[in-house]
């Protein structure tokens, strides 16, 4: 079953899909124990789970994670489970996350620079990670060490994207935050930004079903 989701997207369910995701986790991070995880699940409906790698194309469940605000001993709580598609009840994209502001972030002069070199050097800029979740849903999923996590569609050249990179680097030092970029390849593939002006001629390419490995001239 091909579905229509990407990594990073971000998917609300309905009260059955929560149920359902109840009886289908495949892992906790920190371990808890059955009640409290159904406590966290049932008890936060206004955040979204996360679609992420799945098992397998001809799987007929969906898997997902929920990242919650809660740190324990310094780990972000993590649930990773399966529901049936027809449970979700929406659904945005990295480039929807990045519109909303029902949550501020710390960082948003960077983003907004990002967001705006990425209008000039034909970049689609969209945020994803502990960005996304406080900007979607208004809960304090920032802290002072958090990385801003981005995820980018290119759509120009190469000096433009290498324009973009070191627009990306001064933001880094000029505000002390360490930006985590993703770009797109191939429609399907999320790729280290930093990594294409790395050493070597190949790059790691994680997509919803594999991960392979990509040459670095690859659109």
């Amino acid at each position: 079953m091909m579905i229509p989701y990407k990594r990073h997207d971000l998917v609300w369910l309905s009260d059955e899909g929560r149920d359902y995701a109840l009886s289908n986790i495949q892992n906790c991070i920190p371990i808890m124990d059955d009640k409290e995880m159904e406590a966290l699940i049932a008890g936060f409906p206004a955040i979204p789970a996360i679609v992420r790698k799945q098992d397998k194309p001809e799987d007929e469940l969906l898997c997902i994670g929920f990242s919650f605000p809660k740190i324990i001993d310094g780990v972000r709580l993590r649930i990773g489970c399966k529901v049936p598609p027809d449970c979700i009840v929406k659904h945005i994209t990295p480039f929807d996350a990045i519109k909303y502001r029902t949550g501020n972030l710390p960082n948003s002069v960077v983003m907004e620079a990002l967001s705006d070199a990425g209008d000039k050097y034909n970049i689609q800029v969209g945020c994803f990670g502990s960005a996304a979740l406080q900007l979607v849903t208004g809960l304090s999923y920032w802290h002072k060490d958090s990385d801003l996590d981005i995820y980018l569609r290119h759509d120009g050249d190469r000096q433009d994207l290498e324009r973009f990179f070191e627009l990306l680097l001064q933001c880094e030092k000029q505000f002390g935050v360490t930006i985590d970029a993703e770009i797109e390849c191939l429609g399907q593939y999320g790729v280290k930004f930093k990594e294409l002006f790395g050493p070597g001629n190949w790059v790691l390419g994680k997509g919803l079903y594999d991960v392979v490995l990509l040459k670095k001239d690859t659109d």
